[in-house]
């Protein structure tokens, strides 16, 4: 982006070769104007890095997409965090997870999105990626040269939209991201409204509630915990940690538990006695064995 917003503006740069020319720019028709040759190398050198860069942006975007296959094949959820720039996005990546990345109170302090692994509850294990940070009037091609970044968007099974509540014009903030998620075609997936930097808020100020809000301090970690209870209530798919008591004949399923399954523990005595966190489709094939865990009864029954 930076480098194509360069490009149209080259021109100007060498203004001070046209006293090499000794025409100030007004020579004879046809002559070659002042500096014209330094523009034509200038540009062809641009041209070529933004080249390499699109050929590296196609590159993440091809690696990415492996590790999404991969987290699918895993059946990982995936939570994005987003929202305007400066909002508290890196801190909460920080505070849920841990992660040293750079936090600071300025602009785009976030360049590239950063992933990490989040234990939600004993059953569910979540990846949360971070994004850049949305401005107002952010230009086209900026957009597209962080399509790379925010395409995790796209993918996720959840967003967490970071509104920096202590800002006087954070309605106006959100509305712009709001706009952004749209145009990025993530629109339909499931929302939570994180209105963080509320320990920056005065107690009597009114706080937003609903059954999509939750107001944290990313910073001191309040509200946290409450944010977590939502993430897992929103992204519960019947995951369930059972224990299975195989007979030795049915040895055979032990094999699809190891392939479809964490498996915690195995022990053989009367019968092979596992503990393992399982999805409903390995609930389904195995309950006959799980005294705990009765199946979900369906809306009809």
């Amino acid at each position: 982006a930076q480098y194509r917003y360069l490009l149209p503006r080259l021109i100007g740069m060498w203004s001070h070769l046209e006293r090499q020319g000794g025409t100030s720019g007004k020579g004879p028709i046809g002559s070659k104007g002042p500096g014209e040759t330094q523009l034509e190398t200038d540009r062809r050198l641009i041209n070529k890095k933004i080249d390499k860069i699109r050929a590296d942006l196609e590159e993440v975007r091809r690696v990415r997409a492996t590790q999404r296959q991969q987290r699918q094949k895993n059946e990982i959820p995936v939570v994005a965090i987003v929202g305007y720039t400066n909002a508290g996005k890196s801190t909460l990546l920080n505070q849920l997870t841990g992660a040293a990345i750079p936090a600071n109170n300025r602009l785009f302090d976030t360049l590239d999105t950063t992933s990490r692994l989040l234990t939600v509850s004993d059953t569910m294990d979540v990846v949360v990626s971070d994004t850049v940070g949305f401005i107002r009037k952010l230009p086209h091609q900026l957009v597209e040269a962080f399509k790379a970044t925010l395409e995790e968007l796209e993918y996720a099974d959840l967003l967490l939209h970071v509104i920096d509540v202590a800002n006087p014009e954070w309605q106006h903030q959100a509305e712009v991201v709001e706009k952004l998620i749209v145009e990025l075609g993530a629109n339909e997936i499931p929302r939570i409204d994180v209105f963080n930097k509320c320990d920056r808020v005065e107690a009597g100020d009114l706080r937003p509630h609903g059954a999509d809000i939750c107001s944290i301090s990313a910073r001191t970690g309040e509200g946290v915990d409450r944010l977590l209870e939502m993430i897992d209530q929103r992204l519960d798919k019947g995951t369930r940690r059972v224990t299975i008591h195989l007979p030795y004949d049915k040895g055979g399923l032990l094999d699809m538990l190891y392939r479809e399954a964490k498996v915690e523990s195995v022990e053989y005595s009367e019968t092979i006695d596992i503990v393992a966190v399982c999805p409903p489709k390995v609930l389904g094939q195995i309950g006959d064995y799980t005294p705990d865990w009765t199946p979900p009864k369906e809306d009809w029954e």
